[in-house]
C-alpha cells in the first residue's frame, strides 16, 4: 500500500508541476514563435492532465486541483495562441 500511495503522490505532484509551468507561461508574453509553441504544448498538457484529474471519481480536493490546473492550462493555451501586438 505504501508504493501505491507513493505513485499517487507522484502523479498528483507532476500534474501540479504542469499547472505551475502553465501559469508561468501564461504570465510571460512570448515574443518568438518557439515560446508560443512551448506555451501551447505546456498549456495542452495542463488541460489534459487537469481535466483527467478533475473528471476522476475522487474527493473534492483532487477535483479542485484538477480544475485549477485545467484552467491555468486554458489560460496559457489562450495566451500563446492569441498573439497581440504591443504597437
Amino acid at each position: 500500500m505504501e508504493s501505491l500511495a507513493l505513485v499517487a503522490t507522484l502523479v498528483v505532484a507532476s500534474i501540479v508541476v504542469v499547472g505551475v509551468a502553465a501559469l508561468v507561461v501564461a504570465w510571460r508574453n512570448p515574443e518568438r514563435a518557439v515560446g508560443r509553441v512551448a506555451g501551447a504544448v505546456i498549456g495542452a498538457l495542463a488541460v489534459a492532465a487537469g481535466g483527467w484529474l478533475a473528471l476522476l471519481d475522487v474527493g473534492i480536493g483532487g477535483r479542485a486541483i484538477g480544475a485549477v490546473v485545467a484552467l491555468t492550462g486554458l489560460t496559457a493555451l489562450g495566451r500563446s495562441i492569441v498573439h497581440r501586438s504591443s504597437r
